[in-house]
């Protein structure tokens, strides 16, 4: 009897991180104690499951490990195939990439910032009262060859990428979509998502995705009953995108949605909610409209942030009276979590912890996003604005390997809370310090002008803590909770 590597199973290696087991058909990952890697090893090289080559406590573990069903007992010889075989890479580890494989769109919203002119443009344009879509529908970047992206591809695989976010632009707008897509099935990197407006997701793309074996969630973006078309800037949107999730809920494409919230929506929250639950929408992201790029053009509509979360103090209730229909997230203020509790983003620790040597932000260890153009940035938000994504690095230039081991982007996202501090002095004495860790990165990035501070504190999480919206969410949701429970 010998032990077998699950054939969904692969054994990979980053730089710091040695012990990695990816799963393939989800693209999770597990780093395992370095005598139990040690142990998984051997019991892959074909050695007799009874034989004295492995002590009794490596039995031990190679039968949790069979337990934890990564393993199992074959009676011949089960070498690691390929594809399973012991891969290191020599920078630091990259769980997931959002990458805008295009800038073009074959919409024309109104809030748009990569077909955005400069701020200069923009505010000349908007003071003459030009309307924003007299222009064509194109991004401001020209298209990245099909030779750029299988380049792409091929930096992602050398670096141990496991899985992919496919956004644009409008992704699906590409003719080359799918030599793309098979170009990652071929290096072994998961489509988990696809974002799109919706109006090109059809029986024929998700009969492709089908053909290829893969089921990735479409996120689209949906902002409300009655007023997408307005904000999408073209005639029919709406009863498009809403055609497409009920398409994918009769082919069992799961689907999320993201919602930009104005003036002209603030009132059709709660039906638009209902109707993507209805819709077997999964996960709906809420955020205020940002006036940036093309909304410069539209910021009247655009909402203050008290108005943003009084909105949600207001809605949270009524979602739960309708059921809580999906997963909700209301930009950093509020998240159910899918059984009878709730988190708040804008929290990032426990007040008493010891937060000096945590990252500032987490999430960007782990992700990154890589705009039409090339640059390597730790998000999405970061990638819109200019002042965010001037400093880093761009993989027409550098590699994905080596931007990852050593580059302005590793320094930034290893940046620690007590560097943080150290730049804001008065978030180092404020009472809710650790409980904000100077907000989310994304959202300063995202103040207007080329010479953002990317360390300057976020005034959004500085808000809800220092005035109140904290408390008030708390002790709603201390009523609420019983109920429901």
């Amino acid at each position: 009897m010998y032990y077998k590597l699950k054939d969904d199973f692969r054994l990979r290696g980053w730089e710091l991180l040695p012990t990695g087991v990816v799963r393939r058909l989800s693209g999770n990952v597990d780093f395992l104690p370095p005598d139990i890697y040690r142990a998984l090893q051997k019991a892959c090289s074909s050695i007799p499951a009874d034989s004295a080559l492995f002590s009794a406590e490596e039995k031990k573990m190679l039968a949790e490990l069979c337990e934890a069903e990564l393993l199992e007992k074959s009676e011949t010889p089960a070498p690691l195939s390929d594809a399973q075989k012991y891969r290191a890479y020599p920078n630091r580890f990259l769980y997931s990439v959002h990458w805008a494989i295009t800038g073009n769109c074959n919409c024309r919203c109104r809030h748009c910032y990569m077909s955005a002119p400069t701020r200069t443009e923009a505010l000349v344009r908007a003071q003459a009262q030009e309307a924003p879509l007299l222009r064509p529908p194109s991004g401001k970047v020209n298209e990245p060859t099909l030779s750029d992206c299988l380049d792409v591809v091929r930096q992602m695989e050398a670096a141990g990428v496991c899985t992919v976010s496919l956004t644009g632009g409008e992704a699906l707008l590409r003719r080359d979509f799918f030599a793309i897509v098979d170009a990652l099935i071929d290096a072994d990197i998961l489509i988990v998502t696809v974002m799109s407006n919706g109006l090109l997701v059809n029986e024929k793309t998700l009969d492709e995705f089908e053909r290829r074996g893969l089921r990735p969630e479409f996120n689209m973006s949906f902002d409300g009953v009655g007023c997408h078309d307005w904000l999408r800037g073209v005639p029919g949107a709406e009863q498009a995108v809403l055609r497409a999730f009920s398409l994918c809920r009769e082919r069992g494409f799961p689907t999320g949605a993201e919602y930009c919230l104005h003036k002209g929506n603030l009132s059709a929250l709660r039906e638009s909610v209902k109707l993507l639950g209805e819709l077997g929408c999964q996960t709906l992201k809420v955020n205020r409209l940002n006036v940036e790029g093309e909304a410069l053009g539209i910021a009247d509509y655009a909402i203050t942030r008290d108005e943003e979360f009084q909105t949600y103090l207001d809605y949270i209730p009524q979602f739960y009276e309708d059921g809580a229909p999906l997963l909700l997230m209301l930009s950093g203020f509020f998240c159910n979590d899918g059984t009878d509790g709730f988190e708040i983003p804008f929290v990032k620790n426990e007040e008493g912890e010891d937060c000096g040597d945590y990252c500032l932000c987490g999430h960007a260890r782990n992700y990154m996003y890589i705009t039409a153009e090339g640059a390597m940035v730790p998000c999405i938000p970061m990638g819109s604005a200019e002042g965010g994504r001037r400093h880093f690095p761009n993989i027409r230039e550098t590699l994905l390997a080596d931007a990852l081991h050593d580059s302005y982007y590793m320094s930034f996202i290893d940046t620690r809370l007590r560097d943080y501090f150290a730049h804001n002095p008065g978030c180092a004495v404020c009472e809710y310090r650790n409980r904000c860790a100077g907000g989310c990165r994304g959202r300063v990035a995202s103040v207007d002008g080329s010479e953002v501070d990317l360390l300057a504190r976020d005034e959004d999480a500085c808000a809800f803590f220092r005035q109140g919206w904290y408390d008030r969410v708390t002790k709603m949701m201390e009523k609420i909770l019983p109920d429901i429970r």
